[in-house]
């Protein structure tokens, strides 16, 4: 061997090893199917709202438990999902009178929209939600923000993304306008059930403007709120396999019946996980 060829035969060597050699890349985390997937997920949700009228404190508990059927379907920019509340049972307990009780029945028809691979939504049609069923169900708040926002890309422990989402539109009976700031750090590899999962945490702020149509009077309500919560994400699959939110902070609601808007505090919080086949 001469030393001319030397140089042209690591060269070769090195590029062959370039393209053979090492791990593949893990997977981006982001919305991207090649098949129909159906889901069911479990929601439990519960709120409570005090509300200072004259001096007094009063408080308002609301406690629901629902089934959503999750159509993931792909698409050319990320997925079409389509959500349809199968069963709801939903308690709201109000300072000032009887209980109401609340089912899938007061919601008619699915929420359809689209993912972009970050997350980014577009609805094409919102359930009907009869009044006072908005309290637990938000077409839009659901469109936004039941599946994460994604960086769309891959990370590992330790990194982080940012993701604000802001919308506004009819709503139901009434209107809705939002604006989040979370915040999801990757904690690193988990097993559930065998099954080898991604952890992720989460905290932000999200701030809602509400007009909502109860029993036959307007009520609006303000709420500045912090977040705090978990993901569980499936890389195998591209699925959401449990969420967990909380959210605590203050707030005004406007009534017909008082002459100013009242001071409120919120705390709320919603656990989703996916049932296994």
């Amino acid at each position: 061997m001469n030393a001319r060829s030397f140089p042209i035969l690591l060269s070769i060597w090195v590029g062959a090893t370039a393209c053979s050699g090492g791990p593949p890349a893990p997977p981006a985390l982001e919305y991207n199917r090649s098949s129909v997937a159906d889901l069911h997920y479990d929601v439990f949700d519960t709120t409570s709202v005090g509300v200072s009228v004259m001096g007094q404190n009063m408080a308002l508990g609301q406690e629901g438990s629902a089934l959503f059927s999750v159509r993931l379907a792909p698409a050319a920019a990320g997925i079409d999902v389509t959500l349809t509340v199968e069963q709801m049972a939903v308690v709201v307990n109000q300072p000032l009178g009887a209980p109401i009780r609340l089912d899938e029945g007061d919601i008619q028809g699915s929420l359809i929209y689209s993912l972009d691979r970050q997350g980014n939504a577009t609805v094409e049609q919102l359930p009907e939600v009869r009044d006072e069923a908005s309290q637990m169900i938000s077409g839009l708040a659901l469109a936004h923000g039941f599946l994460p926002g994604l960086p769309g890309r891959a990370l590992e422990a330790g990194e982080s993304w940012v993701d604000t989402v802001s919308f506004e539109g009819v709503d139901g009976p009434g209107s809705r306008s939002e604006t989040s700031v979370v915040r999801y750090t990757v904690v690193g590899d988990t097993v559930v059930d065998g099954r080898s999962l991604l952890s992720i945490v989460l905290d932000g702020s999200t701030d809602t403007s509400n007009d909502m149509e109860i029993s036959g009077m307007t009520v609006s309500q303000t709420s500045e709120l912090e977040l705090k919560g978990h993901l569980l994400w499936d890389l195998s699959t591209g699925m959401m396999i449990e969420s967990r939110r909380s959210a605590s902070g203050s707030g005004t609601v406007r009534v017909p019946v008082a002459p100013a808007p009242l001071p409120i505090e919120i705390r709320t919080t919603r656990h989703a996980r996916l049932r296994r086949p």
